[in-house]
């Protein structure tokens, strides 16, 4: 794999221009960043300061290696999530070794993308329909709004897993705290007021300073209010993370997930945001590598797992950023934060980042792709329905193993029962065919069965190829000629051969002679290695389904034979 550092390729032709538009987007993100770092590190249960932590030192590699110059990486929903549902499975409470075992799962899923990319497996994030990862989203959306619930509304939920929060939630009504509901709705309220008016306002940092300042002077903190407390101050220091065979072993599963959901979410995020003039500048096999060692390096400076945020990403781009140097300005501002400004949080209530958090998630919940799926194909509904149902109901590693188990099978599906078609010439037409169950103006002959299969022929869908041909058959009473029609199986392998062979001795002893047409190059070398055409016969090989008809009603053959039963002669183009 070729593998280059994209932040040196735009350091050629930089610009006092691209500085400026740079510096904008970079500080612009930077105030998005602190509030979500801190709120998304809330959401694994680890302390805010850890969300700040994060947004160095990935950001740093990611910076000089990725191939996006709009993904936005650090702390993210879904990587949250999957952080402490994934140490909920392990059974890791006592505080020291759950902080310990953050840092080892994102050094392990650093390694485990870096191997990724090594070995050419960015293609992988094509085995993942987009209904199942819009289910695993929408469902892990659910997820998180629940698990935010106690801290918007003060409720006394000890609980864990969707169903036993909702059971607490109900049952704990009695311990709402009226102050923390004010708080998480004015919170919200704003947030969603002010999306009507320019995303480069701090909306979530104007928040945070204004319930900071009402708990302050108004002493919520009193009157049980749930607040950040102390804070600590300075720079994350290096540090090696304890580990042994045995928590590998117990935290490989969670990592592994990790390792895959957060580059899907990364290499969606960037493909999305590619402008036209950079289509194609996206590299998976980079990408993975450059997540993977932002991730394992960052596990030694206090960094837990990293992916990307959609808001903070468009924001990016909106604001102006043009290249990777924007990220520098990001991290200056994080660290100048860290620095000098971490004890003004210490009032803050914990129903602001839950109310910062919430309204992101509902960003991600979308309703009008689900109506789409509704509307448009019923089976992609019902994967996407049966993978949010299950991220929700049972478990986020669930419902992700769910989600590709349901797009293997769609795929193994679309193989095993592709389309298939009997063709007829359209009336007044001279060489227009179409399906015959679809089109009233078309010719049907009693005699002759033209018949269409759309997919490679291999031992997956023969008895399907099989059994659609059949059907067709029925049709024609006196049926005395079938035309395959192979303009769409572009490979067949030798289970479809063989099958091929039998159905022609099947017709020929049945007096129904068989031909095919529109016979392409990779098939064609099949069938001269296998000595096909001779077993069919040459006679019954034609380059269109006017041919072959021509050749039933007695017109002479134009088609020069050397042409036609042409193979690979493996040379190469001057």
């Amino acid at each position: 794999m070729q593998f280059k550092l994209p932040f040196l390729h735009q350091l050629k032709n930089y610009s006092g221009k691209l500085f400026t538009q740079d510096l904008i987007g970079g500080l612009t993100v930077g105030v998005m960043l602190i509030p979500q770092g801190m709120a998304y590190a809330y959401i694994a249960e680890i302390p805010p300061v850890y969300g700040l932590y994060a947004s160095i030192v990935p950001l740093l590699i990611y910076m000089l290696m990725g191939t996006s110059k709009y993904a936005a990486i650090g702390p993210a929903a879904l990587t949250s999530l999957l952080v402490i549902t994934g140490l909920n499975h392990a059974g890791i409470t006592e505080e020291k070794e759950f902080l310990n075992a953050v840092f080892v799962i994102a050094l392990l899923s650093g390694v485990i993308q870096t191997l990724m990319g090594a070995f050419q497996l960015g293609k992988i994030v094509n085995f993942i329909s987009k209904p199942v990862l819009k289910g695993f989203i929408f469902g892990a959306a659910l997820t998180i709004f629940l698990s935010q619930v106690k801290s918007a509304t003060g409720i006394d939920v000890n609980a864990k897993g969707s169903f036993n929060t909702l059971v607490a939630l109900g049952s704990n009504l009695s311990s709402l705290n009226i102050y923390t509901l004010l708080l998480s709705g004015f919170s919200i309220a704003f947030l969603f007021y002010m999306k009507r008016f320019s995303k480069r306002i701090p909306n979530q940092l104007i928040v945070m300073f204004i319930t900071l300042l009402v708990v302050f002077f108004f002493g919520m903190e009193n009157k049980n209010v749930d607040i950040l407390g102390v804070i600590p101050e300075g720079l994350p220091s290096f540090f090696i993370p304890t580990m042994d065979w045995a928590l590998i072993k117990t935290l490989l599963p969670v990592s592994v997930t990790i390792a895959f959901i957060s580059f899907v979410e990364v290499y969606a995020i960037g493909v999305s945001l590619e402008d036209k003039e950079d289509a194609g500048n996206l590299k998976p096999n980079q990408e993975l590598i450059a997540l993977g060692i932002s991730k394992f390096v960052g596990a030694f400076f206090h960094a837990y797992p990293t992916s990307s945020s959609f808001s903070r990403s468009a924001v990016n781009k909106q604001a102006g950023t043009k290249t990777n140097v924007s990220t520098i300005f990001t991290i200056t501002l994080v660290i100048l934060t860290l620095v000098f400004l971490t004890p003004y949080f210490y009032f803050l209530p914990k129903a602001a980042l839950a109310a910062i958090i919430i309204v992101a998630i509902i960003g991600l919940m979308d309703f009008k792709y689900l109506r789409r799926l509704w509307t448009i194909d019923k089976r992609d509904f019902l994967m996407f329905a049966v993978t949010g149902l299950v991220t929700f109901l049972v478990g986020v590693q669930e419902g992700i193993i769910t989600g590709v188990v349901l797009s293997i099978m769609a795929l193994v599906y679309a193989i095993t029962y592709p389309h298939a078609a009997e063709i007829g010439l359209v009336k007044g037409t001279f060489d227009t065919f179409r399906n015959v169950d679809r089109h009233t103006n078309v010719d049907i002959d009693d005699s002759i069965l033209i018949y269409r299969f759309d997919a490679p022929l291999t031992f997956a869908n023969v008895p399907h190829f099989l059994k659609k041909l059949k059907s067709f058959e029925q049709h024609h009473e006196h049926l005395k000629y079938v035309i395959i029609n192979a303009s769409a199986i572009d490979s067949i392998d030798t289970t479809a051969i063989d099958t091929l062979s039998e159905l022609a001795e099947e017709y020929r002893q049945n007096d129904i002679r068989l031909v095919i047409t529109c016979l392409k190059g990779p098939v064609r070398d099949k069938f001269f290695k296998t000595n096909m055409f001779d077993e069919i016969g040459k006679e019954n090989f034609f380059p269109t389904d006017i041919d072959a008809l021509k050749d039933f009603k007695g017109a002479e053959r134009l088609v020069d034979t050397d042409i036609l039963f042409q193979t690979n002669p493996k040379r190469k183009r001057k």
